[in-house]
């Protein structure tokens, strides 16, 4: 294992995600079953050494600091930022235990991504919860309504 592939103690998982992004690189235009196996045993080994535990397997959807909107399937949400960044090269910026896959609907309400949106980006949002099927949204209403003298007098 060189000094690169091992975990460092007091590393963010952003930072373990990186390192291991950097250790275990794909060098042709698909990951081989070699760069998998690699890849799945270099964060097995940092969430042993961070004694993640393992909880029940679930779908964790999560936002990379570029917009991107993704999921995996993982057995907490350590593994789930940890595999998300060693596979997208990325960071996260917030990562949500997402059952119901309610949350990634939200940001594809069609199901599976297509090819296309693939590649698309979001605005980086604030980090999310699931709160009954969607996340609070800004009223449609809020950019027309402007609050009139007899508004402002009935708030009193």
């Amino acid at each position: 294992m060189s000094q690169l592939s091992a975990p460092v103690v007091g590393e963010s998982l952003a930072e373990a995600g990186e390192r291991i992004h950097a250790a275990a690189p794909i060098r042709g235009e698909r990951a081989t079953d070699l760069d998998c196996r690699i890849r799945r045993e270099l964060i097995n080994d940092t969430l042993a050494a961070r004694a993640v535990e393992s909880c029940d397997r679930n779908w964790h959807t999560a936002q990379l600091v570029d917009g991107h909107v993704v999921g995996v399937w993982a057995d907490s949400a350590d593994e789930a930022e940890l595999e998300l960044t060693v596979w997208w090269g990325v960071r996260c910026h917030w990562v949500v235990i997402d059952p119901g896959c309610w949350l990634f609907q939200e940001y594809f309400p069609r199901g599976k991504r297509s090819a296309a949106e693939a590649d698309h980006r979001f605005p980086l949002a604030p980090p999310r919860s699931i709160r009954d099927r969607f996340a609070p949204a800004d009223s449609l209403l809020d950019g027309i309504w402007a609050p009139t003298r007899s508004d402002a007098s009935m708030a009193r």
